[in-house]
């Protein structure tokens, strides 16, 4: 059979089937002028790796797909049985007849980003249920002779911390379970650079991402005899699944995209997916948000409200966001251990309720949004009181409570209508609300659900992720014009499968400013920044000019108390939120640069990123001194999206002064010797905006 090539961008992945018809991979990697399509040469198929193995097929190895069926056998021996092309999206079907089975690779190109959607699709005609053990979305062979992985191991408060080091001989594991907030352990995100470590402008890399809202489980597979091959596994995790007859078992999707020459350009083209295919409203600025979390936690009433609308309209906020602690009547809501579940207005802190607010707001020239976990409740709840069958648990096992809460079961129908109802109920209620932050604040612990049969069990673990993006996907088609950021814990479930029904992200309840840099830093990598929330805060007493500096360089807004501000703090407040509507569109929407890591050998305590828009001919250069540094007129920024035939007007600001230093410089200059670093001082920062 002729080889199947799939190309996307400038790589290609292909495929062959060997004289017993089993699926072979020829390859996955960039294609060259010198190689432009992928072929076995004077090899026959028998020597290149399978693509999709199953168990039988290789033992040596763990399989891609595993199952026990009906009858107990475990050997798989999927041949191939056909292969067909619709526009953008290739299945190639593989068939065990003796197990009435099949198993559809499934690829989909998205040629104006450069970026392969891979999962599989498995179905069986068995007299009975078989059950599947490993059904990974994705199972290439790579050539990598010095591979280098970059990981994103996190915890609360510590998301998105990057680990990049070579992939020894073995098996590297990335893995996160919980269900709910698989993200606190570790992000679906990775970049592998087969050659060696590559940076921002050189170097081949691929960058892949598991598009699930579970458990991952990602690994990296070297052996001894064969050092340069690297076989990467993604899947969910646990995968264990119990599948009855003519049912289709879709596994999660993989994302891959290639880049020859570093990570910038990789940026790039994920930065234009993730805005074209995933998010909603992509091409849209964001406002600035001003959240009340951390300004009063759950100590407010409506008074307090009014005056902190008062204070984020002259700040420059345009949403003003009101976070947990406003619901519960016979449980009000005045800590974490009661009220979850009873989604109605506390009386006593909110005598006129939500429309209340929604016109308090519009008052204030606010636009108006509500914090929600729908998705928990909290023993001390008339909802739990009157369901107390409607949470996830087991029989005769203690319902181990996580942040005085227990998780929904939302595998039973009457639950997800419950959910999807009040969301409906809330924003039918008080029209005035644009923006809801959607929160989850523990995992699953004890997985069992009246809803499925004791032999089902295990399917929790799918079906409850299934489940709730069922009710997301609900939410936001019967409410199209309502924003939603994506929260648990943080930043606890941040995939590209669930962002699909949201804006954006909270990426870490961590915000001193210096650690959310770098955690931006980290995600800005595969997340454009208008996904990105980003408050300044009073974490840490930190000093909330570099704080502004810091948040603006994603999607800005505050969580503060303005009443709080001395007069110099609110007019850099001010001065943030002035200068970031007049570069939002940049930052949001343009080319991000990453020109100067933060810890980066020789940095000098810098760190440095811009957004250009080319079209436009602007651009915005953020600088921040993370320590104290020589700097002066000894250190420069690159400056290496400039046009070599443009002259610029530069005007070089602070959030502390409302002085500018103005000056031109020629396109080629920029080029060749960069800008001149001003500053030396800890944790401040200096804005450059450019017009040519």
């Amino acid at each position: 059979m002729t080889a199947i090539e799939i190309a996307v961008g400038d790589a290609a992945i292909s495929f062959e089937a060997d004289r017993v018809g089993a699926l072979r991979q020829l390859g996955f990697r960039l294609r060259t002028p010198e190689e432009p399509r992928i072929d076995r040469g004077p090899f026959p198929p028998e020597a290149f790796p399978l693509a999709y193995p199953a168990w039988g097929q290789d033992v040596s190895q763990p399989p891609a797909f595993r199952l026990s069926s009906h009858d107990g056998r475990q050997t798989c021996y999927p041949e191939l049985a056909g292969y067909e092309h619709s526009g953008d999206e290739h299945r190639i079907r593989l068939a065990d007849e003796q197990l009435a089975l099949t198993v559809d690779v499934c690829l989909r190109v998205h040629p104006a980003e450069g970026v392969l959607e891979q999962w599989a699709e498995i179905r069986h005609d068995q007299p009975g249920a078989v059950t599947l053990h490993a059904a990974a979305a994705a199972t290439p062979m790579l050539h990598a002779p010095t591979p280098w992985l970059t990981r994103f191991d996190s915890d609360w408060a510590a998301e998105w911390s990057a680990v990049a080091a070579p992939v020894p001989v073995g098996t590297t594991t990335i893995q996160s379970l919980g269900a709910v907030r698989p993200g606190l352990q570790a992000c679906p995100f990775f970049s592998l650079a087969p050659d060696g470590p590559a940076t921002e402008d050189t170097g081949t890399v691929l960058a892949g991402s598991l598009a699930w809202g579970g458990g991952i489980r990602l690994s990296f597979e070297r052996r001894i005899a064969q050092p340069a091959q690297l076989r990467v596994r993604c899947g969910q995790q646990p995968a264990s699944y119990v599948l009855d007859p003519g049912v289709v078992f879709v596994t999660p999707h993989m994302f891959w995209a290639w880049s020859a020459d570093g990570t910038r350009p990789l940026t790039h083209r994920l930065h234009r997916f993730v805005r074209r295919h995933v998010i909603r409203d992509g091409q849209r600025v964001r406002p600035i948000v001003f959240n009340t979390w951390e300004a009063t936690f759950f100590a407010f009433d409506q008074a307090r409200l009014e005056r902190m609308m008062a204070g984020a309209a002259h700040l420059g906020a345009e949403m003003f966001l009101l976070d947990d602690g406003w619901f519960g009547t016979e449980f009000p809501r005045a800590d974490d251990h009661a009220g979850l579940g009873d989604w109605e207005a506390d009386p006593a802190k909110l005598p006129a309720g939500l429309p209340g607010l929604t016109s308090a707001a519009d008052r204030h020239g606010l636009r108006f949004g509500l914090w929600v976990e729908p998705e928990m409740v909290n023993p001390a709840s008339q909802l739990y009181r009157s369901h107390p069958d409607w949470v996830v648990s087991e029989p005769a096992r203690p319902r181990r409570e996580e942040r005085h809460q227990l998780v929904l079961d939302l595998c039973r129908p009457q639950v997800r209508e419950f959910v999807t109802g009040t969301i409906d109920r809330i924003l039918a209620g008080a029209p005035g609300i644009s923006y809801l932050k959607w929160d989850a604040n523990r995992d699953i612990s004890e997985p069992g659900s009246d809803e499925l049969p004791a032999d089902r069990q295990q399917n929790l673990w799918t079906d409850t992720v299934r489940a709730r993006w069922q009710v997301m996907a609900a939410v936001a088609d019967r409410w199209p014009d309502t924003e939603l950021m994506l929260c648990a814990s943080g930043g606890g479930r941040t995939d590209l499968g669930t962002l699909r029904w949201f804006h954006e992200v909270w990426l870490s309840d961590n915000t001193d400013a210096a650690t959310r840099l770098r955690m931006q830093w980290h995600a800005s990598q595969f997340l454009p920044p208008q996904v990105i929330a980003a408050h300044v805060t009073r974490w840490g007493g930190q000093d909330l000019a570099f704080a502004c500096a810091v948040a603006m360089s994603a999607r800005f807004g505050f969580d503060l108390d303005p009443a709080t501000l001395s007069p110099d703090e609110r007019a850099a407040c001010r001065r943030a939120a002035t200068i970031y509507r007049e570069v939002r569109d940049l930052v949001q929407l343009g080319d991000e640069f990453r020109l100067i890591a933060p810890d980066a050998p020789g940095s000098e305590g810098r760190a440095a990123l811009a957004f250009n828009a080319p079209a436009a001919r602007r651009a915005v250069l953020f600088g921040y001194q993370l320590a104290a540094g020589n700097g002066g007129s000894t250190a420069t920024c690159p400056v290496p999206w400039a046009a070599e035939d443009l002259v610029y007007r530069i005007r070089q600001v602070t959030l502390t002064s409302e002085d500018e230093i103005v000056t031109e410089r020629a396109g080629a200059s920029l080029l060749s010797e960069g800008i001149t670093w001003p500053l030396t001082a800890e944790r401040t920062a200096v804005l450059w905006l450019f017009n040519g």
